[in-house]
């Protein structure tokens, strides 16, 4: 299920971005052709007047009287102009190109035949031409007669562009764009992939904590059930014999019955402090006198075990919530009369530091080892003295401890001597009123 997620969340992610840069790429590419475009429209169609006087107007290699003129417009990029007659044979030719005379003419048949317009390629480049109605004046002066060419004759103009590295330019532009995207594409999915993993391992290891929590909770059931079951069947077999000879299957029924209620109601517990952070009810506390009537509660367990409980409490008011504080003294507490060794010491200190309120429990006991102190809060985590030892305890109570510390913004630490004792320092974030 994680990895479905996780692999639907990198498609997404990727995919929106893919999109994001091909719109991106696709608007400069585009808006780069459109202004080459327009660019070149400009030129194409920029008006010139022609004024020709004098002589007669050919277009034969063999005469030496045909009209060349050889000129550069700055700004206008290489062309060169043809004026043709109405049928399209060339009249004269303006260009500062070195071209045949048979050049001119293929250029002239080419653009004639497709006056709408297009493109021609000469000596490996490319050319792109229109056709218009020429604007120019010839003046022969008075004898008109002989001229081959007169004022009102129908004449056309061709102009033809060189845009071949303008092309050139936006096949490189559309070449680099496409390197430059697949290249970010790439860069994007490795940040992706690096962000969506780290994103999804808190919840990832929840998933597993969740998996592992019904496995160990499924496990802790079916043993007190297991027992009920195994003594009901004792029942059923001896039915002949009175109540008062049945009393040991009923103490064991009795027993997992107790054991299966508890873990029930721990288990309760644990979905309800799962289930209520963002929920804290803060109030004004007195936290030593909270405190200490936790304490008194568990006076006789304390006194059965003969544990001598040392307080040192200081006076302090403190806003937060009391429910949760409550349990969490409770908590630590009654772990206390469980772990701590007969004729031991339980230590308790509450003292500000800051803003931060410190309390500390001490008990001595058989202590924790090294490799186990990074798993006593996982949840059903006990360790082997205490599965031997201790048969009320399911290996919650730590678990239920650190979220509550959690919600309430603080942390826990601890430390430990094998069969000596353990310390618990809890911190919490001072508000008052």
């Amino acid at each position: 299920m994680i990895n479905q997620f996780r692999k639907r969340l990198i498609a997404m992610t990727t995919g929106f971005v893919a999109v994001i840069l091909i719109i991106a790429f696709s608007t400069i590419f585009m808006t780069t052709y459109l202004n080459q475009k327009s660019d070149t429209y400009e030129k194409l169609n920029q008006a010139e007047q022609l004024r020709i006087t004098g002589g007669k107007v050919t277009f034969d290699e063999k005469s030496d009287d045909a009209v060349e003129i050889n000129r550069i417009v700055t700004g206008a990029g290489v062309y060169f102009n043809m004026l043709v007659d109405k049928t399209g044979k060339p009249i004269m030719v303006d260009s500062a190109l070195k071209l045949s005379k048979n050049q001119y003419n293929k250029a002239a048949k080419h653009a004639w035949k497709q006056q709408e317009g297009g493109v021609i390629k000469m000596n490996g480049r490319e050319w792109q031409y229109i056709v218009a109605p020429a604007i120019a004046n010839f003046d022969y002066g008075s004898n008109d007669q002989d001229k081959e060419i007169r004022k009102n004759d129908e004449t056309y103009l061709m102009r033809f562009l060189d845009v071949t590295d303008a092309k050139k330019s936006l096949s490189s532009l559309a070449t680099t764009l496409i390197i430059v995207g697949l290249g970010l594409m790439l860069l994007f999915f490795l940040v992706i992939l690096f962000f969506t993993n780290r994103a999804i391992r808190p919840m990832e290891e929840a998933w597993k904590k969740q998996k592992q929590f019904i496995a160990d909770a499924s496990h802790e059931l079916k043993t007190p059930l297991s027992i009920i079951s195994t003594n009901v069947d004792v029942l059923y077999a001896s039915q002949e014999e009175t109540i008062s000879d049945q009393l040991k299957w009923l103490d064991n029924i009795s027993s997992g019955t107790k054991r299966m209620n508890g873990l029930v109601n721990k288990l309760l517990t644990v979905a309800k402090a799962d289930s209520s952070f963002d929920q804290l009810t803060l109030t004004n506390i007195q936290l030593d006198q909270l405190l200490a009537n936790a304490l008194t509660n568990y006076e006789t367990k304390f006194e059965e075990k003969g544990i001598t409980v040392n307080k040192k409490l200081m006076k302090l008011t403190g806003k937060t919530d009391e429910v949760m504080l409550q349990q969490l003294f409770d908590l630590f507490i009654d772990n206390a009369s469980k772990y701590t060794n007969k004729h031991g010491s339980f230590d308790v200190l509450l003292e500000a530091k800051g803003r931060e309120c410190v309390i500390i429990f001490r008990n001595t006991g058989d202590g924790i080892a090294k490799e186990d102190l990074p798993k006593i809060f996982d949840r059903f985590y006990r360790t082997n003295e205490v599965r031997q030892k201790y048969e009320g305890s399911y290996g919650l109570g730590l678990s239920i401890a650190q979220s509550i510390v959690d919600q309430l913004g603080g942390k826990i630490d601890v430390e430990s001597t094998v069969n000596e004792a353990t310390e618990f320092t809890i911190r919490l974030p001072l508000k008052r009123l």
